[in-house]
């Protein structure tokens, strides 16, 4: 079984991990920086073309971790500020935290989590980015 690709991109300040097999591709980088995350410049993510503080904000909101910063750990946030979107055609995106309890387990997000809402996701109730896929017949 080989290794799950791991890249890395740095502005001199500040290096953004990307894993693609985590990325359920809700787009907030996308829409967040478009300067620095671009599918249609390569690479297709260029972190000097914003400032650091700019970038760890985005990548703190990016749901499924895919988008790291190396070094950096984010603070807890209080759930006072919590803000639910829906994005079309994708999942539901829960920014501020939440608590997912199912039976006798409960999960803690502190930051953004999405769910699913194709119910095609291998990892429901989550979303796992199955929904930007085509649909098998």
């Amino acid at each position: 079984m080989s290794e799950p690709l791991v890249k890395e991109y740095s502005n001199g300040e500040v290096t953004i991990v990307w894993k693609p097999d985590l990325c359920i591709h809700s787009g907030i980088c996308l829409r967040g920086l478009p300067k620095v995350f671009n599918l249609k410049q390569r690479p297709w993510l260029q972190p000097e073309k914003a400032n650091s503080d700019q970038i760890v904000a985005l990548v703190r909101e990016c749901p499924s971790k895919a988008l790291s910063v190396k070094g950096v750990r984010f603070k807890e946030k209080d759930n006072s500020d919590v803000k639910v979107t829906l994005i079309p055609g994708g999942p539901i995106l829960i920014k501020g935290g939440a608590t997912v309890t199912e039976r006798n387990h409960k999960q803690v997000h502190r930051e953004t989590v999405a769910f699913c809402r194709c119910k095609r996701s291998r990892k429901f109730p989550y979303c796992d980015g199955t929904h930007a896929q085509p649909k098998e017949d």
